[in-house]
């Protein structure tokens, strides 16, 4: 029946990700119009993301009836992602005021952690201690910059969605490895399911975007399964931070290169290491099927190693992220005159 189900969910979001598309078109709604600062050419529908998620929470729920399990941590996901969502959809709408997106952000960040760290306080220290502090704080800002990084690395056809299913599935390799009887690995695939039917429409030529309700909510269930992951005692949040590497690496390294040469981060600009590979190969599927190609032949080998070899999980993340800095140091990512040849 689980098979079946996984069929019906990429289906499904194909289906709903195709009706969106329509729907907003037809009625010339949510379209994304390009700029100079965009990397596409035509006015195309936006806020796709919808699909995704609506196909993930109909697999929970189904799962939920299959298996007959109480998914109480998935009530506080819904609700820390619901503002996430309407945020989302009036961003893609009308851009609002970035203060105003940090504000909720921090928001559906805190109620994730303080389900997982306080309330179930998964790390086992005392609250009131300084530590503690230290950890809450570090947690609620690695979830607002996970829910961004997807949103500044949503910027060329299928690139989100297709890294999204890829660590998603990696995760869910993991999770089954650390322990088959968790239902981790089985919400993971789910997720994985969700953006494969959207990516068909979103694969280049893109028919439509995910926007910021899309890949803002991405980042913010991937934020959710990190934690939950943790509580579990299944993914350490080393191996995922392995799983993540070139979104991590790509998004922190171009914000900090942009902070340092003053440059405005709230505005968008085309100097990510993936922007910058596109224009210079001239094409969103090289990039597409580069970022693929290292996650499976470096990204998920390294991310196994982390999970086996718990004790040296520090020295391989280390070494997950060093040829990736290296290459983006090598290309200029974050400058405005970087390399195109």
């Amino acid at each position: 029946m689980i098979l079946y189900l996984f069929l019906f969910i990429i289906i499904f979001s194909f289906i709903g990700t195709y009706c969106i598309e329509k729907v907003f078109l037809k009625y010339n709604f949510f379209i994304d119009h390009p700029n100079t600062r965009s990397s596409h050419i035509e006015a195309k529908p936006t806020a796709g993301g919808l699909a995704i998620i609506f196909s993930f929470f109909l697999f929970i729920l189904i799962s939920k009836y299959i298996y007959m399990v109480e998914t109480n941590e998935f009530f506080i996901l819904f609700i820390a992602l619901l503002p996430i969502i309407i945020i989302g959809l009036i961003d893609d709408y009308n851009e609002i005021n970035i203060f105003i997106r940090l504000l909720v952000q921090f928001f559906s960040a805190s109620l994730i952690i303080y389900f997982f760290q306080i309330h179930n306080n998964i790390f086992g220290v005392s609250l009131y201690s300084q530590s503690s502090f230290i950890i809450i704080t570090f947690s609620i800002i690695l979830s607002v910059w996970l829910m961004n990084l997807f949103n500044f690395m949503d910027g060329i056809d299928g690139y989100a969605a297709s890294e999204c299913i890829i660590v998603s599935a990696f995760a869910a390799l993991i999770a089954y490895m650390n322990d088959s009887s968790s239902l981790v690995f089985i919400y993971l695939l789910g997720l994985s399911l969700s953006n494969i039917g959207f990516l068909v429409r979103n694969w280049y030529p893109a028919k439509i975007f995910m926007g910021d309700t899309g890949s803002v909510s991405l980042g913010c269930i991937l934020a959710f399964f990190i934690f939950y992951s943790a509580s579990e005692s299944i993914i350490s949040i080393y191996t995922w931070l392995v799983l993540l590497s070139v979104f991590i690496s790509d998004a922190t390294y171009t914000l900090f290169v942009r902070i340092v040469t003053k440059k405005n981060i709230s505005k968008p600009h085309l100097t990510h290491g993936f922007h910058i590979l596109t224009k210079i190969k001239n094409s969103h599927l090289y990039t597409v099927k580069a970022m693929i190609v290292i996650n499976f032949f470096w990204v998920l080998p390294l991310s196994v190693l982390s999970n086996i070899f718990m004790d040296y999980h520090i020295i391989i993340a280390f070494v997950a992220y060093l040829p990736l800095l290296v290459y983006l140091i090598k290309i200029g990512a974050g400058l405005e005159n970087y390399r195109t040849t």
